[in-house]
């Protein structure tokens, strides 16, 4: 059978095992899901890359309390890279104005347009978006990234944060608000 094909459940499973071959099988799934994920919260690609590392060592070291009978694995895994990231950034109190420096930190894989002036303005806009994200209390912040960025229902994002759903959705609705009124005002 081909390790790829496993479910994620059965990689931990052979991870708590300290099998690792599962742990590159589970990492190469995730690493570019979790990557974009904090590098969006952080806002620094350098800074990015160590809680990448740091989220997949936490789960091989903490593979065995990861129960699937209490839910998905992506959302354990989520919430394992959440809780480096907040950890971080309330030690480091990093912010995403480093990611206006670099247009592209928002969407690390992709690539060069072909018309120079659509580059820019796909530039300009990424820069806006980031400026305006870092303006967002970080609950806020968490709330778009999962949304918009990593397409979770707010169910997931619940499990996730540990927040009730309907906190999310106001948060949510309130985020959307202010990065409207900050990106038609220009305001950071």
């Amino acid at each position: 059978m081909q390790m790829d094909s496993l479910s994620d459940q059965v990689l931990m499973k052979r991870i708590r095992s300290r099998d690792v071959d599962a742990f590159q099988v589970l990492y190469s799934r995730y690493e570019a899901r979790i990557f974009n994920f904090v590098l969006r919260y952080a806002g620094d690609r350098a800074l990015a890359e160590d809680l990448l590392q740091e989220t997949f060592w936490r789960v091989w070291q903490a593979a065995a309390t990861f129960q699937s009978e209490r839910g998905e694995f992506r959302s354990w895994l989520y919430q394992v890279a959440l809780n480096v990231v907040r950890t971080e950034m309330v030690h480091k109190r990093h912010t995403l104005e480093q990611a206006a420096a670099d247009p592209h930190s928002s969407d690390p894989k992709a690539g060069p347009a072909d018309d120079p002036g659509d580059r820019l303005v796909q530039q300009e806009n990424t820069t806006l978006v980031a400026k305006a994200l870092s303006g967002l209390t970080p609950p806020m912040r968490e709330v778009v990234i999962l949304k918009c960025f990593e397409g979770m229902k707010f169910s997931e994002i619940a499990s996730v944060t540990g927040t009730p759903e309907g906190t999310l959705k106001s948060r949510f609705h309130r985020a959307v608000a202010e990065l409207r009124r900050r990106l038609v005002t220009g305001e950071r």
